[in-house]
């Protein structure tokens, strides 16, 4: 019997999952600490691989909310936790999500 029959196969491996280029606060904080980034300027993506922020967007970004941030920058990523979204905007600045929003069904 070959090799890859007689491995066991555990769990789920769901081929259509998203995968996601995660970006903290603290690291957009270091980015624009070290001129990578123009906090004035509109962030997305392609900003942020210019920067060397992530190394590619793969199917998109996702804000997290580790660190701090203290200056005020308008960022749009494809979703964004809640303690970044409130964290840019206590800072100041706004968050734009592009991922779509779904609602549930009531029944």
């Amino acid at each position: 019997m070959p090799l890859h029959m007689r491995m066991p196969k555990r769990g789920f491996n769901n081929p259509f999952a998203l995968k996601f280029a995660e970006v903290n606060l603290w690291r957009l904080e270091q980015a624009i600490a070290a001129g990578k980034l123009d906090p004035k300027a509109a962030i997305d993506g392609k900003a942020l691989v210019a920067a060397g922020v992530v190394r590619r967007e793969r199917d998109g970004v996702r804000l997290l909310g580790k660190g701090e941030i203290a200056t005020a920058i308008n960022i749009t990523v494809h979703s964004a936790s809640a303690a970044a979204k409130a964290a840019v905007e206590k800072a100041g600045g706004t968050v734009t999500t592009t991922a779509k929003v779904v609602e549930a069904a009531e029944g």
